[in-house]
């Protein structure tokens, strides 16, 4: 029993220093007003990234191209186009977000598709994108919601195999590292240190 739940302990911290996490809060371009945070989880280097946030200000009941970006910007002011193109370490032709890295830039993230109030609530899980990665990672890279939809790279337009028609930047952030919220396991941690404590008295 004793040994079963050092191991519980030790799998606990272990996870915890596992994972990572990043925020990005996103600015119309060139403006100093924010339109809402991103949060980008991943629990280890073999896990999807979470995508998860609220973002308002953008055209409403509409879809809006979504994507990662090459560079980063300045936090706060930012100018979206000094982001460069997308996050394309593979070089290959942009594609939908349900396609693999022989068929996708690694920052398409597709669509998200606001509410009648401008509003999107993003609950996104991607298995491309990482924080671990070095070659895929897009810490200290640029989030970018477009005006229009992405077309996944299938409408023949001229951009489309590049940026997916999305047309102008609307909205983005540079995605910062952040630090993994610990206070939930270390909670329980402590309740089975003092389970082990009251079984060793």
């Amino acid at each position: 029993m004793f040994t079963l739940i050092i191991c519980t302990v030790f799998l606990m911290v272990h996870q915890g220093q596992c994972s990572m996490k990043a925020v990005a809060v996103l600015y119309g371009d060139n403006s100093p007003t924010s339109y809402g945070t991103l949060t980008f989880f991943q629990a280890d280097a073999d896990a999807p990234v979470q995508i998860t946030g609220t973002l308002s200000g953008l055209n409403v009941t509409s879809a809006h191209g979504f994507h990662v970006h090459v560079y980063p910007v300045s936090d706060g002011t930012p100018n979206c186009t000094a982001a460069g193109g997308h996050f394309n370490p593979y070089n290959v032709t942009h594609g939908s977000d349900t396609g693999n890295l022989r068929t996708r830039h690694v920052g398409d993230l597709g669509n998200i598709t606001t509410n009648a109030n401008g509003e999107v609530t993003i609950e996104k899980t991607d298995k491309i994108i990482q924080l671990y990665n070095a070659t895929q990672s897009i810490m200290n890279r640029t989030i970018v919601v477009h005006r229009m939809r992405d077309d996944g790279g299938q409408s023949g337009a001229p951009d489309s195999t590049t940026t997916g028609n999305a047309g102008a930047r609307v909205l983005c952030g540079l995605i910062k590292s952040a630090a993994v919220d610990m206070q939930p396991k270390m909670f329980i941690l402590f309740n089975i240190l003092t389970i082990v404590f009251m079984q060793l008295l």
